[in-house]
Order: structure tokens, then C-alpha cells, then sequence
């Protein structure tokens, strides 16, 4: 299924979404205004275990280069955002594991792996099922990419994130150290979800 051949009324119907809120693969033009999303919703949920010279690094230049870099390797990766026709509310992206980026695990399956990151909806607009919908969206993804698991690094203290994928049907796989912006080490736990669960959500 292209998600982005979907019109707006199966959006509500696939997706169970609100009227008039749809996912759509992101484009160089949104990258600015995904990064000022993934800031504010960054900051808001790590505030409470990150320390604040790690949490003033993760501003809007440096959410933008990485989002840049994610869709300009689209091969192997999608950012999807999810809007309301007038601002986006949420983006994420998913792609084939990328092990260079995330700690050592002898866990994760060396073949057809795929990974779920940089999953943020605003806090003005979390818990109306957009995180829900998002997730399904970027499972159907790695499903199209032919991935068979897709796995997910969350920080250990993280309990927002790991409710939310356990809730999904997720399996805490693995804990090792990982690190931050390239200097920061923080615990992190590995989730992992077959990519097939996407059609069992309802």
C-alpha cells in the first residue's frame, strides 16, 4: 500500500485518523518546520532525564541537518510527517537498521531489519492517536522495503516512548549504552516489532 496515493477520506479509514489529518512521505521543503516540531517535542520529553547542556544542542540547525540527511537518502529510508493541511502535527521516519548509528547488539537480525526513529508528534496534539497512526505508517514502510522486524532504540528512562510501543505490541529486546550527538552516553533499550503486526492494528 503507497500511503501516498491514499485520498483523504481513506486516510480517516486506514489510518483512523481525524477528518482532515493526513501522512504524507516529507519533501526538502518541510524540513525546517520538521525540525521546529522535533525540538519542541524532543525537549518536552526528555527534559525530564536529559541534562540541560545536552537538551540546548538539540535546536532547530540540528534537527534540520538531520532530517535533511534522511531525505536525501531515500533509498533506504522515508520521513513521513503527518499534518493537518496547515501545519505539520508530527513526523518519523523508518528504513532499512542503520547499525553504524545505534549500539552493538547481537539481538537484532542480520537480515531484512528495519528500523523506527525519530518519532515525534507535538504534545499539544498526542494522545488523539496521531503517534498510533504515525507508527503504522512507517511499519507499512519497512513492509514495502521487505523488512521482516523493525527494531527501535529508546532511552532507557524514556517511559513515555517504551509504554507506547509495548502498548503496540512491542518486545523489550536489549539494553546497552548508547550515544548522543555523537558524545553523550546514555542506556538505551532496544524494541523490537514484526512488521506484519501492522495489519492486525485495527
Amino acid at each position: 500500500m503507497d500511503i501516498t496515493e491514499l485520498d483523504e477520506k481513506a486516510f480517516v479509514d486506514v489510518f483512523n485518523l481525524p477528518e482532515k489529518i493526513t501522512i504524507k512521505t516529507a519533501s526538502t521543503a518541510d524540513i525546517e518546520e520538521m525540525a521546529l516540531v522535533t525540538k519542541v517535542s524532543w525537549q518536552a520529553a526528555f527534559s525530564g532525564f536529559l541534562p540541560e547542556h545536552v537538551l540546548k544542542r538539540g535546536n532547530v540547525e540540528f534537527f534540520a541537518t538531520i532530517w535533511s540527511e534522511i531525505i536525501k537518502n531515500s533509498t533506504t529510508q522515508t520521513a513521513l510527517l503527518v499534518t493537518d493541511g496547515r501545519k505539520i502535527l508530527g513526523c518519523g521516519a523508518a528504513g532499512i537498521y542503520r547499525r553504524m548509528y545505534n549500539p552493538v547488539s547481537q539481538k537484532v537480525s542480520r537480515t531484512n531489519a528495519g528500523e523506527l526513529y525519530r518519532g515525534y508528534i507535538l504534545p499539544s496534539h498526542q494522545n488523539r492517536g496521531l503517534g498510533r497512526a504515525l507508527l503504522k505508517a512507517r511499519l507499512l514502510k519497512l513492509y514495502e522495503l521487505g523488512c521482516q522486524s523493525a527494531y527501535t532504540w529508546i532511552y532507557e528512562q524514556n517511559q513515555q516512548a517504551r509504554r507506547f510501543y509495548e502498548k503496540h505490541g512491542a518486545v523489550n529486546l536489549d539494553q546497552a549504552q548508547g550515544i548522543t550527538m555523537k558524545r553523550f552516553r546514555f542506556e538505551e533499550v532496544c524494541y523490537s516489532i514484526e512488521v506484519n503486526r501492522v495489519f492486525d492494528f485495527s
